[in-house]
């Protein structure tokens, strides 16, 4: 099994999305065995990825090839190479970090173009078609936190714009909550402890055939600190900017 890690996060190595993507993979990792899995991370802050340009020559003239030429043409290749392709990335703004969203215009060449079905008007149809189809049977996995409290409706554009991508049920969600807190030093043990679940989940995607179940999904939305603790800590990190992951400049 190969899979690739695409980080999304401009904080790179910092990221606390990263950190809880490394256990999910650490999950595969163990239950289908090191022998047999092969992990690759790329951290698309280091990648030159032109935004796109929207001339449709992929659609219409060079036929599932951009006519940009960057760094995109080696991410492409490694999403083929591929068995899992595992997204992770902050919730920047209730959506995509823009390097991640500059990485997802882009494999607009990997399906093939809208075009007018009788029918359409009824079912509301937005659906692109795979352009190869090997593609069908890769696993996407969306590995994101957000700063809030809890995740409920904080990643509904997200959702809607895989659903339209991927199709509903097609992708795998870890989502998590409160993450800035998985960089505070002071819940070291408590984070190490909170991680422990996503490498579960990791386990879980292996013995389901590329999956979780929607039980696994929710209980890892589940917050690490309640709500008194995690008031208390957030509402520090404004009021002193020394303190915490909020209020410094990672480089």
């Amino acid at each position: 099994m190969k899979v690739l890690l695409l980080n999304g996060s401009m904080r790179g190595n910092s990221s606390s999305s990263l950190k809880i993507a490394k256990a999910f993979v650490e999950g595969i990792v163990i239950e289908n065995g090191e022998d047999k899995t092969e992990v690759i991370t790329v951290n698309l802050r280091d990648k030159k990825i032109e935004h796109c340009f929207g001339c449709f020559c992929c659609w219409k003239t060079t036929r599932g090839e951009c006519v940009i030429k960057d760094d995109m043409e080696e991410l492409r290749k490694l999403v083929m190479e591929s068995d899992v392709i595992i997204e992770c990335f902050p919730l920047y703004f209730f959506g995509l970090p823009s390097k991640m969203k500059a990485f997802m215009d882009r494999m607009i060449s990997y399906v093939s173009e809208y075009r007018a079905i009788n029918g359409d008007e009824a079912t509301g149809r937005f659906l692109h078609e795979m352009r190869y189809e090997e593609l069908m049977s890769k696993k996407l996995v969306l590995v994101s936190t957000c700063g809030y409290e809890k995740t409920a409706d904080c990643y509904d554009s997200v959702v809607d714009q895989y659903d339209k991508i991927c199709g509903a049920g097609n992708y795998t969600k870890v989502f998590a909550p409160q993450g800035g807190m998985l960089a505070e030093k002071t819940f070291e043990n408590k984070v190490n402890r909170y991680l422990t679940k996503f490498t579960e989940a990791g386990k879980e995607f292996v013995k389901m055939g590329g999956r979780i179940s929607k039980e696994t999904e929710d209980k890892l939305q589940v917050p690490m600190l309640g709500h008194n603790t995690f008031s208390q800590a957030i509402n520090l990190n404004w009021d002193d900017p020394e303190v915490g992951p909020y209020g410094k400049v990672v480089k």
